[in-house]
């Protein structure tokens, strides 16, 4: 008998220790939700909050739950050995950690799009030499909306002066300047700086934009021909065109017309193949490529 009371005080008393730990849990968030200051202390929430930690409070005060806390003092003086015990972190420490052949691994899709400054050289038409500009311009006027002339300073007739500038013009978008030099040996068209102004700026070509935008875009034109320095007139024509939707364009990391920082519009351009069909990609120069 006696041993079968003393079992049912200890369960009691476990029972007791059990249910302060439940409370406890339950009240964890009590003391941030009291000391908001935009809480009135008159809200049934706060009310309610009080409430439960003055029964706990009594609660933890009665006869039998000190009971139980002084048995369990001494029980942790007399052997507490087995008081930090983890049996899930030491069955997690037996387990053998898997090998990385049988570790899943994430699935990553495979993108077969190829990135790149300027479409490849062997895609694109042969490099353009200075007899064949003029020729050039009259079909490429005929077939787009961006139209390209011969820059000259004195009246009258064009000609091709050397170096050559060539004004490609994006109706109300920006007018830029395509300044090019030539050998006398094979005359072939090496692009020597590109300008970008507003539509509007009475600019000289050596001259630059009073705006931002149009600096960025002249800045990330240079990088690009200090990479490539042999890209072809046609490629380089390409890539101005595609800016014709500069201010609504979005970046295709971002999603934004206007970056987060300088709020400039994408000015970077990605060549991006996929298969035998290319595009430019308009982005950022602060964001990353995706």
């Amino acid at each position: 008998m006696d041993n079968g009371g003393d079992m049912e005080k200890l369960s009691s008393m476990i029972s007791s220790l059990s249910h302060i730990h439940s409370r406890l849990q339950t009240l964890r968030n009590a003391p941030s939700l009291v000391l908001k200051s935009s809480l009135s202390f008159s809200t049934p929430s706060i009310r309610e909050q009080f409430q439960q930690l003055k029964e706990l409070s009594e609660l933890i005060d009665s006869d039998s739950v000190q009971d139980a806390l002084l048995a369990a003092a001494n029980s942790e003086k007399v052997d507490n050995s087995d008081l930090n015990r983890n049996g899930r972190r030491d069955i997690q420490k037996r387990r053998r950690p898997p090998s990385p052949a049988e570790s899943p691994q994430p699935y990553v899709p495979f993108d077969k799009r190829l990135a790149s400054l300027f479409p490849t050289a062997g895609d694109g038409p042969p490099a353009l030499r200075a007899d064949e500009l003029a020729v050039y311009i009259r079909e490429f006027n005929r077939t787009h909306s961006c139209k390209l002339h011969i820059w000259t300073q004195i009246r009258g007739p064009t000609h091709l002066s050397h170096p050559a500038v060539v004004r490609l013009t994006i109706q109300d978008v920006l007018v830029c300047y395509i300044t090019m030099a030539y050998t006398t040996d094979d005359r072939i068209l090496i692009t020597e700086c590109v300008t970008a102004f507003g539509p509007r700026e009475k600019k000289s070509p050596h001259s630059q934009s009073d705006f931002l935008v149009y600096q960025s875009l002249s800045q990330q034109i240079a990088s690009m021909l200090q990479s490539h320095p042999r890209v072809s007139f046609q490629n380089l024509v390409n890539l101005m065109c595609s800016y014709e939707g500069i201010f609504i364009d979005r970046c295709t990391s971002c999603g934004r017309v206007l970056s987060a920082e300088g709020h400039v519009p994408p000015v970077v351009r990605i060549w991006m193949e996929t298969g035998d069909i290319g595009h430019w990609e308009p982005r950022h120069a602060s964001c990353p490529q995706t």
